[in-house]
């Protein structure tokens, strides 16, 4: 749209010869829009208001005619001599010779007719304009009327307890068109001819009236806060106000000068315009005018520099709320913030309900974040879908989000790469199953490969040849090493699955661990193995299965044989950590350990790739399985070709004086 750059001056004529234009164009427009059933429908003067405030008053009287004709009736014709002269006058003063008013009483049940002041042989709708009908009903006290015993002329309920009588009555009545008489009727007649005949000249003024307000009007608000040398446009010092603060006292502003307004046209309806009243009405048409005028163009101003919402007094007190609520956001539980939140509502509800002006401001705010929340969590859950679409690293911008909304957005995030992590360690997973169909192939065709072929050549030379003992002596050993793999299998399934059964009782691990030394001492002696033990001075207690236990350490000592490079050192500490026992063994490798110690706990996986050793793979993951079977911890680390397998267990609670006195069984 193109701008207006005009100077104050004529933005000032332009202003206050908007609020002239439109304060007479509103009365004008107004006063017409009164008479717009009487001048433009084609109904004329029986439907003015002055035909009507008539019509009022002659109702009034026949109304109370027709109380007194039923009074004289109840009372058998006689009436006390005021109210006969009240009726005698107001048969005067409704008789066809003084008023164009007529009016008929009839009996509402039967329609029979009791009065009229018209022609009895024709119908009333006949006689008049329109014919207007309104039920009457009369009610008396009996006691009134009639002397102790005297009867009332009509039948009546004889209940001691009733002491009304009660007549319904219709009242029909309307005014004679044409006017015959000069009457009230008549002067209304010629008073209304009279200013009807400068309406259509005074339409014609309000309709210029307006539409010179509108063209002004959107002259204004189309120069609003541009000014000349400016490229953008620019506030004022009445455009910084508040919004919401502003229109409320103008809204106060003009709901006091409506008021006094309000009283100055009551006044002019009562007793006719006064030069008063007149200056009056126009100080008080201008002030609206100029009220409303202001905010019309302050709020053009407003949209147009984008600080429409910003600039106001809900708006300052929601950017404290936010901070206060971001304050909140990380020290808060969720439910008690969304508690808060609700409370904060429908307090902001209740006070800007106060207003016509703040409480939809104050609702399109509630909405306007509601709106924001729905687009953030339509950003959590299309990067949700990208996740688990098959996108882990993709990632959920959490910039300018709500805080609960940026941490969920965080927690996907990490979820992502704890997909991805986890489909690398599946697709390893794969891989080291691949590996362990590749190496327990192996491991069983080895043997079995020399007991086919031994078992071939005795039987081609024979039990009798002089090889025959060495043949069934590789037999024996190849036999003994296929049935200790297939044990060490069957073992490693039942631990890894907690299909074997666990009897926890309380043992010392010193003492336990000394015995297993004892009996390897010969076998590292033939391997050039020296252990170099560190023990603590008292007795480390632990729950556990004494034979699986056993067995772990089995394992571990055997791995030391069969691995651990000849003239080193076997280091074997147990100390006490925090409440644990742990038990840590450390040895130099014989072999280059180039795996991963993970992968060194799988089955069928060794240190020796060649695959030339006696060992089967199995004994650190059988150890690995028992160790978590009986709740202990079981790890294992390679530092270069030092390697480090580390058993812990919860320490066993002391034995109470009870338990110790207690006699072993026998």
């Amino acid at each position: 749209m193109k701008t207006l750059k005009t100077n104050l001056a004529v933005k000032l004529a332009a202003f206050f010869l908007a609020i002239a234009t439109g304060a007479g164009g509103f009365w004008a427009s107004l006063f017409i829009l009164s008479q717009w059933d009487t001048l433009w429908t084609g109904t004329g003067y029986y439907t003015s208001n002055s035909y009507y405030q008539d019509v009022s008053n002659r109702f009034y009287q026949a109304n109370e005619l027709a109380w007194l004709l039923q009074q004289k009736e109840w009372s058998d014709g006689s009436l006390p001599y005021l109210d006969q002269q009240r009726m005698e006058e107001l048969q005067e003063l409704l008789s066809p010779e003084q008023t164009n008013f007529r009016f008929a009483i009839r009996r509402n049940d039967t329609g029979t007719l009791l009065y009229t002041n018209g022609d009895a042989n024709l119908p009333l709708n006949e006689q008049v304009h329109t014919v207007e009908r309104q039920a009457v009903t009369i009610t008396m006290g009996r006691e009134a009327f009639y002397p102790t015993g005297q009867q009332p002329k009509v039948a009546v309920d004889t209940r001691e307890e009733l002491q009304f009588l009660t007549s319904e009555l219709a009242l029909e009545y309307g005014v004679t068109d044409p006017l015959t008489v000069e009457d009230e009727f008549y002067i209304g007649q010629q008073e209304y001819s009279e200013y009807a005949s400068y309406l259509p000249a005074l339409a014609l003024l309000a309709l210029a009236l307006d539409a010179l307000f509108a063209m002004l009007l959107v002259f204004l608000l189309r120069s609003a806060g541009w000014r000349k040398g400016s490229e953008q446009p620019v506030r004022g010092g009445f455009d910084r106000i508040p919004l919401d603060g502003l229109l409320f006292c103008v809204f106060w502003l003009v709901m006091l000068m409506l008021a006094g307004g309000d009283s100055m046209t009551y006044a002019a309806n009562l007793n006719g315009l006064t030069n008063d009243l007149v200056v009056g009405l126009a100080f008080m048409s201008c002030g609206v005018a100029l009220c409303l005028l202001s905010c019309l163009v302050t709020i053009a101003v407003r949209v147009k520099t984008h600080t429409v919402l910003s600039c106001t007094l809900v708006a300052a007190c929601c950017r404290l709320v936010v901070r206060a609520a971001r304050a909140m956001a990380r020290s808060w539980p969720l439910t008690w913030r969304l508690v808060l939140v609700f409370l904060l509502y429908l307090l902001g509800s209740v006070l800007t309900g106060l207003t016509v002006f703040l409480f939809p401001i104050y609702q399109g705010v509630v909405l306007y974040a509601l709106c924001r929340w729905t687009i953030q969590w339509k950003r959590l859950r299309t990067g949700a879908e990208h996740i688990l679409g098959g996108e882990p690293d993709y990632q959920i911008d959490t910039a300018h989000m709500y805080h609960d909304l940026a941490s969920h957005a965080r927690q996907l995030n990490d979820l992502g790469q704890a997909i991805g992590a986890a489909v690398e360690e599946r697709i390893q997973s794969e891989r080291f199953k691949a590996e362990l169909i590749t190496n327990v192939s192996h491991d069983l065709k080895t043997p079995l490969t020399s007991i086919i072929n031994y078992v071939d050549l005795l039987k081609k030379q024979g039990l009798d040849s002089p090889d025959a003992p060495a043949y069934l002596d590789v037999l024996d050993r190849k036999s003994q090493r296929l049935k200790k793999l297939t044990e060490d299998l069957v073992e490693a399934s039942k631990a890894s699955t907690g299909s074997l059964s666990v009897h926890l009782e309380r043992l010392g691990m010193v003492q336990l661990f000394q015995q297993a030394l004892g009996e390897f001492e010969e076998k590292f002696a033939q391997s050039g193995l020296t252990v170099v033990p560190r023990f603590p001075p008292e007795e480390l207690w632990i729950m556990a299965d004494g034979r699986h236990l056993w067995r772990i350490i089995d394992n571990l000592l055997s791995n030391c044989n069969k691995y651990a490079q000849s003239g080193t050192r076997i280091y074997v500490d147990i100390l006490q950590q925090e409440g644990r026992a742990v038990l840590t063994i450390k040895n130099v490798s014989r072999q280059q350990l180039n795996i991963p110690a993970q992968q060194l706990m799988e089955r069928f996986v060794r240190g020796d790739e060649s695959r030339t050793t006696e060992g089967s793979g199995l004994g650190l993951s059988i150890a690995r399985s028992l160790t978590e079977l009986q709740g202990g911890q079981f790890d294992i680390a390679i530092d270069g070709d030092l390697f480090k397998a580390t058993l812990s267990f919860p320490e066993a609670p002391p034995q109470t004086e009870e338990a110790l006195s207690l006699p072993s069984d026998p």
